[in-house]
């Protein structure tokens, strides 16, 4: 409780440098909790179920279709479990900047595929019964007001709605959220027969192939298998896991996840030079109190521990403050533009990362501190002019 006192006592006599301090810590966490949290979806988390779900598309990129055929051919191959696929719609409600993910899908196959997707019985069953209805994800339900049973026109950039129709009449059947440790994507599912039947273009043929694979098989070989078998046709496909196809997207807008990296390596050792350097001169300051404690009988120890409380407490405050702004930021941001971000607050692992690095911190911006503090003598500290 004494060594306590005097951390407290020690922080109390710089105020506004303490303070200082603590609002760049705070600044530096908040940086971490949002970009760490979006680093951490683009990696698509760290569910099991992203790396045994296969992508299966065009070998020239996602700007080309394959033909439905081959889903005939795909239930032939050896280890082949649940297939589904996905067409992109280009849906947008009444404006285009109100541009969402939206696809035609085989809604029965699709749900199979996506345990992560959390779908009441209800709604499952309304949903695959009506080839008009649509699966929406709960947060652009909740920015646009929609309801259960209402009638959602979406207007599309490529595909004209069916005759007579201003827009794609689609009926939602419900909401859905997601396990994703990644944070879900917020996105829409409609029918693919009833989207196929009144498309004007592109007809029988479907973005992408998602493939689930027999219990015990591994998706890579499985991979192999698929591009193996079409890798002679006219449209030759190219294999991965839902990660790496999520990976490979973003890495067309480059290295989004090393940009993130490199801002929080440059955020936290700004942070580490910044604190060290205050507490550097605090200690200095200080001399004399320093002094009068080794008089008092403080070893080593108890004098490393006071400058290190210092430094910790400063750290973890801000380190806790900045992530509650970090996740409230997320959380806030998420549900302005769901249709355009996944549902990231703050995933436990970034937590742990935080914590990691708050105590890295800690120890890497004592040291220098410290060190002053363990050479400060009694004679030298009082031969000192007051600061």
């Amino acid at each position: 409780m004494a060594l306590l006192r005097l951390v407290i006592e020690h922080l109390a006599y710089f105020r506004a440098r303490t303070m200082l301090m603590l609002i760049t810590v705070t600044l530096g966490f908040a940086t971490f909790a949002v970009l760490g949290a979006l680093r951490f979806s683009l990696d698509s988390g760290s569910g099991s179920i992203a790396e045994r779900r296969l992508i299966v598309g065009h070998e020239a990129g996602l700007m080309q279709t394959l033909p439905m055929a081959y889903k005939a051919k795909l239930s032939t191959l050896a280890g082949m479990g649940t297939i589904s696929h996905a067409t992109w719609m280009g849906t947008y409600f009444r404006e285009q900047r109100n541009m969402m993910m939206s696809f035609a899908v085989d809604g029965g196959t699709w749900l199979s595929t996506h345990p992560d997707m959390l779908v009441d019985p209800k709604t499952r069953s309304s949903f695959l019964g009506d080839r008009r209805s649509i699966l929406v994800a709960k947060a652009l339900a909740d920015k646009f007001g929609w309801k259960s049973g209402q009638i959602v026109p979406l207007k599309s950039v490529m595909y004209a709605p069916p005759s007579g129709e201003n827009a794609w009449p689609f009926v939602m059947a419900g909401t859905f959220v997601t396990d994703d440790t990644g944070g879900g994507r917020n996105y829409i599912i409609a029918h693919y027969d009833y989207f196929n039947e009144n498309r004007s273009l592109f007809k029988d043929s479907v973005g992408t192939f998602v493939l689930m694979p027999k219990p015990n098989v591994d998706p890579n070989s499985l991979a192999g298998e698929v591009d193996a078998a079409f890798s002679q046709s006219y449209a030759p496909t190219s294999t991965s896991s839902d990660r790496a196809f999520h990976s490979e997207f973003f890495e067309q807008f480059g290295n989004v996840v090393r940009m993130i990296d490199m801002i929080i390596t440059v955020t936290f050792s700004s942070l580490v030079l910044v604190v060290a350097s205050g507490m550097a001169l605090a200690i200095r300051q200080r001399r004399i109190d320093l002094g009068v404690l080794r008089v008092v009988g403080f070893c080593n120890g108890r004098i490393y521990a006071l400058v290190a409380g210092q430094i910790a407490a400063i750290v973890f405050g801000g380190a806790a403050i900045g992530l509650a702004i970090g996740d409230g930021f997320n959380r806030w941001i998420v549900s302005r533009m769901p249709q355009f971000l996944p549902d990231i607050g703050l995933p436990m692992p970034v937590l742990g990362q935080a914590l990691v690095i708050a105590c890295l911190v800690t120890v890497t911006t004592a040291a220098v501190p410290a060190w002053l503090a363990l050479r400060v003598r009694p004679v030298e500290a009082f031969s000192a002019e007051p600061a």
